[in-house]
């Protein structure tokens, strides 16, 4: 029986950090045990590179990718599109071709691979271009090169196969572009590292919250402050006036809450400077993905953001990591975002709007009681943790096969 094969193509790779290089990772690893030759194209160096007898990696070189400017982040982008996609033909025959959302607009490229090679092509879609440029204010909202960009990938996603999108609201805006709902498959993200080692909380399936719900040990000593965390990339993307507000609030009233900020990104040091002279906010760089796990259970709740006008556009993948370390999470953004609606659903936490930060504070000053409401929304989210199987291995080969038997 011939061996299945398919390609990936993507800017990022471990051991290069990025979320969709991590998710498709663990992706290729789950593929190759299923019994797929995995191919993967994308950045950096050495030019070649074998995991095992099932996995290729073919890097590429670019310019330097930086995000010091966004002239020199586009010149880095536009330099990898030939590189990826003279690798990608030179290369023997794949029967599936995937091509995911780094760098944006990656998806031109399938239609020219799918003619040379006549493979069934598949759009892994992690985010939507031109409209997250727009609404970030990259590209002129409405104006001629987002029109003509927008064309181009409507163009291109006709011409695949089959759409893979994280989030029910992802489909709903490539529907509304004119898209088939019957070529759209809605495959939501899974927790990275989920298959690596885990907390003793994982292992054991107890909380280290003490006690039955809603009551609380009796101690003669003072519980220890309630840890918030928001652990991620602080990009364009994610609003934090709701945050700022409610840490302020707190520090104000001196309620036990402590805040960490974990991670990187353009809107750092404007965090940094709002909130000096907080000492209840404690910045920290991001984990490395072998200790996330680790650290995101470290919290006792987590905060995750997205503006209002990005949903369907892009979907927080940081709350599947959350959720899956036990932990309720507090989304400020859009109420039918992907992650918002799947808080609500499973009752792992609560979904706020993103300017509201009163009802931030108020939120967390009732959890940091360790009451009865946080006592359930801690153990919806351990029960969603401890349901979670990593990554969804069967639907990717359903998907990636079109409903054949190979």
């Amino acid at each position: 029986m011939k061996m299945k094969s398919v390609l990936f193509l993507n800017r990022v790779y471990p051991p290069d950090h990025g979320a969709t290089g991590q998710l498709l990772a663990e992706l290729a690893e789950a593929l190759t045990q299923a019994g797929w030759q995995v191919s993967i194209v994308t950045a950096g160096t050495p030019p070649r590179e074998s995991r095992n007898s099932k996995l290729e990696i073919h890097r590429v070189r670019g310019l330097p990718f930086t995000r010091a400017a966004l002239w020199k982040r586009a010149l880095a982008y536009a330099s990898l599109y030939p590189a990826l996609l003279g690798r990608a033909l030179r290369l023997p025959r794949h029967e599936v071709i995937v091509t995911l959302t780094d760098p944006p607009l990656l998806l031109l490229l399938g239609p020219l691979l799918k003619f040379w090679k006549r493979s069934r092509l598949v759009h892994w879609a992690q985010d939507i271009y031109p409209e997250v440029a727009e609404e970030l204010g990259v590209v002129r909202k409405k104006g001629f090169a987002a029109g003509l960009l927008r064309w181009l990938s409507s163009w291109a996603l006709r011409r695949h196969d089959a759409i893979l999108v994280v989030g029910r609201c992802m489909k709903e805006r490539l529907m509304a572009r004119g898209l088939a709902p019957e070529k759209i498959t809605v495959l939501p993200n899974w927790p990275v590292g989920k298959s690596g080692s885990r907390g003793a909380e994982g292992r054991s399936g107890k909380s280290e919250v003490s006690g039955a719900a809603g009551h609380p040990p009796q101690s003669s000593i003072s519980p220890p402050p309630f840890t918030v965390m928001y652990s991620g990339n602080f990009g364009l993307a994610h609003p934090f006036e709701a945050i700022i507000e409610a840490v302020k609030i707190l520090d104000h009233e001196a309620a036990p809450v402590r805040f960490i900020l974990a991670g990187s990104g353009p809107k750092l040091e404007s965090l940094r400077t709002a909130l000096a002279g907080c000492p209840n906010v404690e910045f920290r760089g991001p984990a490395p993905l072998d200790q996330l796990h680790a650290s995101l259970s470290a919290a006792d709740a987590h905060l995750a953001s997205m503006h209002e006008e990005l949903c369907g556009l892009v979907v927080p993948s940081k709350v599947y990591g959350v959720l899956a370390a036990g932990r309720p999470c507090v989304f400020l953004g859009p109420p039918t975002s992907e992650v918002a609606r799947l808080i609500l659903e499973s009752g792992t936490g609560a979904a706020l709007s993103v300017d509201d930060g009163r009802a931030l504070a108020g939120l967390l000053r009732g959890w940091a009681a360790r009451g009865v409401e946080y006592q359930r929304v801690r153990a919806a989210s351990e029960r969603w943790a401890a349901a979670q199987p990593g990554v969804p291995l069967e639907q990717f080969c359903h998907a990636l096969a079109g409903g054949n038997a190979w």
